[in-house]
């Protein structure tokens, strides 16, 4: 047998892994400042869980009735249903029976509606009790009992008693009181704190949509201001709130007080996009005074957004759907929705009432137009003259001249040169107004036309495999068609209103070619009522300019009574506003002198 020998080489090995090791421990041992900084975090992490066990076992010992079962109760009418809860005496369930919420696959409206399902709202009243604990009623089951639309949550704690009663009052109604009796027994603290979060349900076939007008309504010191908000919101100390809505785009939760709230604060937060369930996060806080014992009335209103319903509660409740503000809501309030939903009467679909609606639109407006293609005739006559005039007062050092002949012109010949610009301002309000309408009026909601299922939202015709950024993943034929129509109006109203192209003078025809390009990307994803209203009004354009310019105006009649004009100028009086801008473009011009005598 072969004698085993030691190999030398071995045991070279073998020392330099225990210098290694060495090495190794030496140079990453920690240092006594590491030991002391890893101490210090790990006695703050004990600190902290000994906290949390502290905070858990003050719930467990307030929570004395949490050997109650659970329990639920409904209320409900023609119009809603609600679900009660004696775990934390919450509202469970929020239900309007006569609406559908869009199911995302299906493509239809075929699911309940829900504002409130179980688990996205806490309502919670918060107290410290006599020894400073936190007591969080949201946390307690209260036993209850139910008496026809009423039931009663209490619970009880050191011989004191606390009650909340809701009570369905109403089509959408949920009247709140909490009582107690013997506060003193559970605590001495003369402040309340009120709680309430909701995580608001997406209704709508336009998520996007949706979550942008999903926001915070609220009227201030008895009704006299109104207010909003999209983010954070903390009134002064001296405002009063007089209600709060957690508002979605055509359904809002109002919270009403009795007595109105003091120190107000308000949120809303977007949820992340890859939740689809959901739109924004409420959370609403404020303080409750304890006078001896808890004696508050609130109501909760579970409503659709329907302006005539709104307004007869006459607490400006109808302020929530945004019209628009100043004129452009009064326009829509007094004019446009009175003769909507008139029409609507007349039992038509609504994208015939949309037609109709449109076709009175434009009655109104037509004198306006009119005057408008007018003017703008008036100016394409007197092209040769202000071309004559540019090629006379060429360059920078004669533009105040140029533009001295060019007005002087203007008013020998009796032209306006802003009369037809005037008339297009006029319609600007109407125009916003109806922008600010058709995504807004619960009435179109989920009402379909042609292709559209449904007239506040956009419609499609094909999905697109990928997301085009500021388009979108979808085609609206609405808003193509509405594009078409533009070109084609520009095109007809562009040669018969072309006008003079004065030096130094930006082409507003660059405005044709720019604006449908914008409007294909805006309303792709707009409300489809709003593009075929557009559509609509569009095709009457250009049959209005193709008779005004036919029939109604006829070029040479113009071209002589502009030629007899220039041959009388004295009768003509200037206008004060003329006689003011003569005068600014006469100091103007000296000012120049001035300036190119010191150069």
């Amino acid at each position: 047998m072969q004698e085993n020998k030691f190999d030398k080489n071995q045991l070279i090995g073998f020392g330099l892994m225990i210098l290694l090791i060495i090495g190794y421990w030496y140079f990453t041992a920690p240092t006594p400042e590491k030991i002391k900084e890893v101490q210090k975090v790990e006695n703050q992490v004990i600190e902290e869980t000994k906290e949390l066990d502290k905070k858990e076992e003050q719930i467990q010992q307030t929570d004395v009735s949490s050997n109650v079962p659970a329990q639920t109760f409904t209320l409900q009418n023609d119009k809603v249903l609600i679900e009660l809860t004696n775990k934390g005496a919450q509202i469970n369930k929020v239900e309007l029976k006569e609406y559908k919420a869009y199911n995302h696959k299906t493509n239809d409206d075929d699911l309940p509606l829900y504002l409130f399902d179980g688990n996205n709202a806490n309502f919670s009243l918060k107290i410290n009790d006599r020894e400073g604990r936190l007591i969080d009623l949201s946390k307690r089951t209260f036993s209850a009992k139910q008496e026809g639309n009423s039931v009663i949550f209490t619970t009880q704690e050191n011989g004191g008693t606390i009650q909340y009663t809701y009570t369905l009052n109403g089509d959408y109604d949920l009247d709140f009181s909490v009582r107690s009796q013997g506060l003193n027994k559970i605590s001495t603290d003369k402040i309340a704190q009120i709680d309430f979060e909701m995580n608001a349900i997406s209704q709508e076939k336009g998520l996007a949509w949706e979550k942008r007008v999903t926001d915070i309504h609220y009227s201030l010191n008895g009704y006299k201001e109104k207010g909003y908000t999209r983010g954070n919101e903390v009134l002064d100390d001296d405002d009063k709130l007089d209600w709060v809505a957690f508002k979605q785009q055509f359904f809002t939760t109002i919270l009403e007080p009795k007595v109105a709230f003091d120190n107000a604060v308000m949120s809303v937060e977007d949820d992340p996009k890859e939740d689809t369930k959901h739109s924004k996060t409420f959370t609403f806080n404020s303080k409750m005074n304890v006078n001896g014992e808890l004696n508050e009335s609130y109501t909760w209103h579970f409503f659709p957004l329907d302006f005539k319903m709104l307004k007869g509660y006459k607490k400006d409740f109808q302020h929530i759907i945004p019209f628009g503000w100043g004129i452009f809501g009064w326009i829509n309030e007094w004019a446009i929705l009175p003769t909507f939903l008139f029409m609507a009467s007349w039992g038509l679909k609504y994208g015939w009432v949309i037609a109709l609606l449109t076709i009175v639109v434009k009655l109104v407006t037509s004198p306006i137009m009119y005057k408008q293609y007018k003017q703008s005739a008036m100016m394409k006559v007197l092209k040769p003259d202000i071309e004559e005039l540019n090629e006379k007062y060429k360059g920078k050092d004669n533009q105040m001249k140029r533009q001295q002949e060019t007005m002087k012109l203007y008013r020998t010949a009796g032209v306006n040169p802003l009369a037809g610009c005037l008339p297009a301002l006029l319609q600007i309000p109407i125009f916003y107004a109806l922008f600010n309408f058709f995504p807004n009026v619960i009435d179109l909601r989920a009402k379909g036309f042609l292709w559209a299922d449904d007239l506040t939202a956009y419609d499609s015709i094909v999905e697109l495999p990928f997301h085009i950024p500021f388009y979108g993943g979808h085609v609206s034929l609405f808003a193509l068609l509405y594009v078409v129509t533009m070109v084609i109006y520009f095109k007809f109203s562009g040669n018969m209103m072309q006008t003079p192209k004065q030096e130094g003078m930006p082409d507003m025809r660059i405005m044709m070619y720019i604006m449908p390009i914008f409007f294909i990307f805006f309303l792709n994803s707009y409300a489809s009522g709003l593009s075929w209203y557009y559509f609509v009004s569009n095709a009457i354009n250009i049959g209005l300019v193709l008779l005004i310019k036919n029939v109604l105006i006829d070029d040479e009649k113009i071209h002589a009574k502009i030629q007899q004009n220039k041959k009388n100028p004295k009768k003509r009086k200037k206008s004060k506003w003329q006689e003011r801008l003569d005068q600014a473009m006469k100091q103007a011009q000296e000012q120049q002198k001035l300036k190119n005598q010191g150069k």
